[in-house]
């Protein structure tokens, strides 16, 4: 029955126009070719791995031995996720990275503290490097900066951390871990010196912009003077913290990283307010393009033009506070719902409109807890709508930003109260008036364009008039929608929520087509 309701919907959803009136009001996107398109850094549509004591690492991607599940494997393989962070991440504050290493037997079991379960250590640094090599991802190391005596991180195991995974057989960390049954070095080029160093987390307590700045100043520095050929990720937040981490290591670092994370609030099932949550990438764009500018400024100060430092947002997500009966509390366990679609959608399409700026971000997490890929026992697994979202955006939203300008319905960032956490919290949406249709679109190598249409109105399907640069007909579209924005798949519904794909008739520079609320549709333009 459902198969026979898409169909007669795709039925009707999709028309080919040469601009003929439409009931209600229209959406109409131009879509333009600059003279000079910005390149979009593949590496936006990263992941991330951190042992939350919630299934993510071990029963997600490995087993309690750390050992791979053969049955996630493939399905992350497809996903061909360009970069993965790990350890973390909160944990980070109190890993050990040689506890990870040498005979698993050996290594210690030890209760954490940031989310209230164990590390085993099963999956450490070998198993994690070897892993992304089967999976194609470039790994990305989170250095423990912690400032607690007793857990904190000291830039001697750091560098002794470097050593070990890309030194050659000469020197001691390369002896090590070629005794540990890898000669070739891993060649691994990011790491990251902190994580959110500006609060008190796990074993970190909350730190001034300016002890940061200090601190990062001696461990980049010393770094790069001994591995100049790596990629340092310092830790960002706020514009004011920003300038400060800037002004001590601008010459160190190639990312700054930034947090971002929505929140819905689900009760019986369904997400409440869902406005606040769907315009929410709205004023993470606002944010972004702040700091853009002073990195801009920066970039230009230091001569970094050719090479300059840019933002990893290296976390973001929707995440869902369920009602308890008493109260809202955070769950991993929420399923992902059509509305999350929109959510992440809306967040990818920022990050192409301001790939000058972002240079890297990783969604949390690719396996359970928030992931793209639910487990179901020891061997089995369903996906969830986000998996198809970054499979599709990984296919095709790849190449160069070109313009894609939207005008029509919408509402006053007035009157949202966007609900997202992190760093964005010094700008606001004030008197921006913010469309319910969001679009980005991307010229790819082959010079064909992909179009990315995301409906932000919770209850209201929109029509979208859309004109192509000449040449161009759109071949086309790929769409994800349900007419339930709280639905979600689930192990014994697992196909309630999937993409279809259909063809355009006809070679029209112009077409209106039909986006359901909280839908999003991709669209496939190519030359005449």
């Amino acid at each position: 029955m459902q198969s026979i309701k898409r169909t007669l919907t795709l039925a009707l959803v999709i028309s080919i126009a040469c601009v003929t009136s439409a009931k209600g009001q229209v959406t109409r996107v131009d879509i333009t070719i600059p003279q000079q398109p910005v390149k979009i850094d593949p590496m936006i549509y990263g992941q991330m791995l951190e042992n939350v004591n919630d299934s993510m690492i071990y029963g997600g991607v490995a087993d309690i031995q750390g050992n791979e599940r053969k049955h996630i494997t493939p399905l992350l393989k497809e996903l061909d996720i360009p970069v993965m962070r790990w350890p973390g991440g909160t944990v980070i504050h109190e890993y050990r990275w040689r506890n990870g290493i040498g005979p698993k037997p050996l290594r210690p079991v030890v209760n954490t503290h940031a989310w209230k379960g164990i590390e085993n250590y099963q999956f450490g640094t070998d198993e994690f490097l070897q892993w992304c090599q089967r999976i194609g991802s470039a790994p990305y190391i989170n250095f423990n900066m912690a400032n607690s005596v007793e857990y904190g991180g000291t830039l001697w195991e750091a560098l002794e951390w470097i050593e070990y995974v890309n030194g050659d057989s000469s020197t001691a960390g390369g002896k090590l871990r070629a005794f540990n049954g890898h000669s070739k070095p891993y060649n691994v080029k990011y790491w990251c010196i902190g994580n959110e160093n500006y609060g008190p987390w796990g074993r970190h307590t909350a730190e001034a912009d300016t002890a940061y700045a200090k601190r990062l100043q001696v461990w980049a520095g010393t770094i790069k003077k001994q591995y100049p050929d790596i990629s340092l990720l310092g830790i960002g937040q706020t514009w004011k913290w920003n300038k400060e981490v800037l002004a001590k290591n601008g010459q160190y670092i190639d990312f700054l990283t930034q947090h971002y994370y929505v929140t819905s609030k689900v009760k019986d099932g369904m997400i409440q307010q869902p406005s606040a949550t769907l315009f929410a990438p709205a004023k993470m764009e606002v944010h972004l393009e702040l700091l853009g500018m002073q990195l801009d400024s920066v970039n230009r100060h230091l001569g970094r033009s050719d090479n300059p430092i840019r933002l990893s947002v290296d976390e973001w997500n929707n995440r869902h506070s369920i009602y308890n009966g008493n109260e809202y509390k955070f769950s991993r366990q929420s399923p992902r719902k059509q509305l999350d679609v929109a959510v992440a959608a809306g967040m990818l399409n920022v990050f192409i409109r301001q790939c000058a700026t972002v240079g890297m971000a990783n969604y949390i997490f690719p396996v359970n807890a928030h992931g793209l890929i639910r487990s179901v026992g020891e061997d089995d697994a369903f996906l969830t709508p986000l998996y198809y979202v970054f499979r599709q955006y990984r296919n095709q939203m790849t190449g160069a930003r070109i313009e894609a300008k939207v005008n029509g319905p919408g509402m006053n960032g007035a009157d949202i109260k966007p609900t997202i956490d992190g760093d964005a919290k010094e700008v606001t949406l004030n008197g921006k008036f913010l469309t319910f249709i969001d679009a980005a679109a991307v010229l790819t190598p082959e010079k064909n364009i992909h179009i990315s249409l995301v409906n932000r109105s919770a209850d209201k399907e929109q029509n979208v008039d859309i004109r192509l640069p000449e040449g161009y007909h759109a071949e086309s579209v790929w769409e994800l929608y349900h007419p339930d924005i709280n639905a979600a798949n689930t192990a014994g519904n697992r196909t309630e929520i999937i993409p279809v794909t259909k063809k355009f008739k006809g070679r029209s520079q112009q077409l209106t087509i039909k986006i359901p609320a909280c839908g999003l549709a991709i669209l496939q333009v190519v030359k005449k």
